[in-house]
């Protein structure tokens, strides 16, 4: 057997009897999630009507306020973000991180190839990993808005990175246009909470979704997507308060578990106060490899200014490269599972 595998003997068993074959849900099972320093300089903060006690039941507990509104700086921290983590991507893609040493001589560096457009994928007993093959030329990234999922380009057509201020303006038509459609009622079932749920649920739920020809559309942008971008309305307690890193971890890790793709590798969350976190599924690589990542996005973002008084740069024409994903003609029996999902 060991000589047929093109790497550790070992290495197929265990991703599936560690974590593929797993059937309990992803955000309490296996994925693992960060909560991302703050930003000193951040501005238009919403703050809690009242601060907690300890004698007050929600002071252990981890309060998360709800705002019902979304924040300049909250999308412009999301932009900064996206963008670094790009820049990595393309340092990824182009052989360009030193390759990780022991004593013993350098170590493999594939796992950094596993998480840019790497989603799990819900099978019954055991799931399944899918990353597009042309992930290198993947152009889009999801965001999340009140369970409503949206392709947006960060890539333009020639391949280029789309500027800043492009992408502020296009997570704010995301927010805009889900706002709106909140307000008539016009908002699709939130399928998303199904990936937080039981395995076998979700792709018995999965199975019926594909085949409904838009929903399988849906699915496969969602697949084909480099990461995925969570935008909330909660917001904790101000930085350096001491119930604010408790809440932090209630918001970004679970929310509970509404407004998240937990099948997708790479997810960013942010709160209405710009506060940011990271959920990974853990299977494609060890969470060790992300965290590299992350030590060098934070960095760079924390070198950045981000300010009111300082608008980003945008190109003259700009047109939103936005793409609303829709879940439509979801059955009876789907909208019973997400019912189950969100009970549990």
């Amino acid at each position: 057997y060991e000589k047929t595998q093109p790497a550790s003997w070992l290495e197929a068993w265990w991703l599936e009897l560690a974590y593929l074959s797993w059937r309990e849900g992803l955000c309490i099972n296996s994925n693992y999630w960060i909560v991302l320093a703050d930003d000193p300089h951040a501005y238009g903060l919403a703050t809690a009507p009242e601060p907690l006690r300890p004698s007050d039941p929600e002071y252990h507990a981890g309060r998360v306020c709800e705002s019902g509104a979304y924040s300049e700086f909250q999308i412009r921290r999301a932009v900064k973000f996206i963008q670094r983590t790009l820049d990595y991507k393309e340092r990824v893609d182009e052989g360009l991180i030193p390759i990780d040493r022991t004593k013993a001589g350098p170590l493999c560096m594939h796992q950094y190839t596993c998480y840019f457009g790497m989603t799990r994928i819900p099978r019954p007993g055991s799931d399944e990993l899918r990353q597009d093959k042309a992930t290198t030329r993947a152009r889009s990234i999801v965001v999340i808005v009140q369970d409503q999922v949206y392709s947006v380009e960060v890539y333009d057509t020639a391949g280029q990175r789309r500027p800043d201020g492009d992408l502020e303006a296009d997570l704010q038509a995301v927010v805009a246009d889900t706002c709106e459609r909140s307000a008539h009622g016009d908002l699709d079932p939130a399928v998303t909470v199904l990936t937080a749920g039981h395995r076998d649920r979700w792709a018995a739920a999965y199975e019926r979704l594909e085949q409904q020809p838009r929903n399988y559309m849906t699915l496969a942008s969602i697949q084909e997507s480099l990461f995925a971008v969570s935008l909330d309305t909660t917001f904790s307690d101000p930085p350096g308060s001491i119930n604010a890193q408790q809440q932090s971890i209630k918001c970004h890790s679970t929310n509970p578990g509404h407004n998240r793709w937990y099948d997708k590798c790479i997810s960013y969350v942010f709160d209405r106060n710009g506060t940011a976190g990271y959920v990974g599924e853990h299977s494609p690589c060890d969470a060790l490899i992300p965290a590299f990542m992350l030590e060098h996005v934070c960095k760079a973002v924390a070198a950045e200014n981000i300010s009111s008084a300082v608008p980003s740069p945008h190109t003259p024409a700009y047109q939103p490269q936005i793409r609303r994903l829709r879940f439509t003609d979801v059955d009876s029996t789907v909208l019973g599972m997400i019912a189950e999902a969100e009970a549990e």
